[in-house]
C-alpha cells in the first residue's frame, strides 16, 4: 500500500526546469541559481495538537504547505521545493486525495514543486520541509530593526483565534486555509528592516524582533487591522495581540521608506531603544497578561 500511496502522490506532481530528479530516486536533486541564497523552513502538525477533525483533508493539505510558504514569506524568500512526511495510523485513499489535493493546489498557486517525502505508520502528523531562494542582499531576518522604524502588519490580526473559539462564522477560512503573503513579501524585502510571520501572536512574534534586534516596539491597539466580526467580541484585543496563526507579516522600516508601503499593510507602532513590547490604547498603557502561543509549557 505503501508504494501505491507513493505512486498516487507522484501522479498529481509535476516539475519545472529546476528540479533534475523528483520523486524518483533516493533523493531530490535540484538546480540553485547563482547569486541566490537557499532559504529551508520545516514545520509539523500534529493530529489533537494542531488540528482536529472539524478541518478537511483538503483544509489540513492546503495548511500544512503554508505554513511553511509563510515562514519563506517572513525571509523575503520565493519558494521553490517541498519535501512531505506522512505519518498516518492507516491508508484511507479517499482522506489521501482531499489532503493531497488541497496540498498541491496551494502549491500550484504559487509554482512550488514536491520533490520528495517519506510515508510511515503511526499517529497522524505531517511535516513539511520547504525550500526557497532570496538574492543575497534582500534577505528578510528579525535581527535588524533599528530605533525609530516603523512597524507595520499585512492583512487583518485575530481572525483564526476568534474562529476557534467560533466554529460557525465565515473566518474560519482565516484558521483552516490561511493564505502565506508571498506576494507582499516580494515587495517588502527591497526596503524592510526586519520581519516575521504572526504565528504565535502578534505580541509574542513582534516580542522575537525585539529580543533579536536588542530593542523595543510601541504599539497602539487601535491602529491593528482588525475584522468586524472579531471586534464586536468582548475578547477582541486577546484574539488580535495574542492570537495565533494569524500568518500575516509583521514587519520593520525607516520611515523614509512609507511611500513604499503596499496596499492591505497597515503602521501599527513605532521600535524604541528597549523595553520589549509595549501596547498603548487612547495614550495610556494596557497591561497584557497573555503574549501568545507557547510550544511547550509546563501545566502541572
Amino acid at each position: 500500500m505503501e508504494f501505491d500511496l507513493i505512486a498516487f502522490i507522484k501522479s498529481k506532481t509535476k516539475y519545472d526546469k529546476s528540479v533534475i530528479l523528483g520523486i524518483n530516486d533516493d533523493a531530490a536533486v535540484l538546480s540553485l541559481r547563482p547569486i541566490k541564497q537557499l532559504v529551508v523552513s520545516t514545520d509539523t502538525l500534529v493530529d489533537g495538537v494542531h488540528f482536529d477533525n472539524k478541518i478537511s483533508p483538503q483544509q489540513l493539505g492546503h495548511k500544512s504547505l503554508a505554513v511553511n510558504l509563510s515562514d519563506l514569506a517572513a525571509m523575503g524568500a520565493t519558494p521553490k521545493w517541498f519535501t512531505l512526511n506522512l505519518t498516518l495510523p492507516k491508508i484511507e485513499m479517499s482522506w489521501i486525495e482531499g489532503f493531497i489535493n488541497g496540498l498541491l493546489r496551494l502549491a500550484h498557486n504559487h509554482k512550488v514543486n514536491l520533490v520528495g517525502g517519506d510515508t510511515t505508520q503511526g499517529p497522524l502528523s505531517i511535516t513539511i520541509t520547504a525550500f526557497g531562494e532570496v538574492e543575497t542582499d534582500q534577505l528578510l531576518t528579525r535581527y535588524s530593526a533599528q530605533t525609530k522604524d516603523l512597524i507595520a502588519v499585512t492583512g487583518q490580526l485575530g481572525s483564526a483565534a476568534f474562529a476557534l473559539d467560533h466554529t460557525e462564522t465565515e473566518l474560519t477560512k482565516a484558521l483552516f486555509t490561511p493564505e502565506p503573503q508571498l506576494e507582499i513579501s516580494q515587495q517588502i524585502r527591497k526596503f524592510a528592516t526586519s520581519c516575521i510571520d504572526i504565528s504565535d501572536g502578534l505580541l509574542a512574534d513582534l516580542g522575537h524582533i525585539c529580543h533579536q534586534s536588542q530593542k523595543g516596539a510601541k504599539i497602539s491597539l487601535e491602529q491593528i487591522p482588525v475584522n468586524s466580526l472579531v471586534k464586536e467580541s468582548p475578547r477582541w484585543s486577546n484574539y488580535v495581540l495574542s492570537g495565533g496563526d494569524d500568518y500575516q507579516l509583521c514587519f520593520t522600516f525607516k520611515p523614509s521608506d512609507l511611500s513604499k508601503l503596499p496596499d492591505n499593510c497597515t503602521i501599527i507602532g513605532q521600535i524604541c531603544c528597549s523595553g520589549g513590547v509595549r501596547v498603548y490604547s487612547e495614550n495610556e498603557e494596557i497591561k497584557i497578561s497573555q503574549k501568545g502561543y507557547v510550544h511547550f509549557s509546563n501545566n502541572g
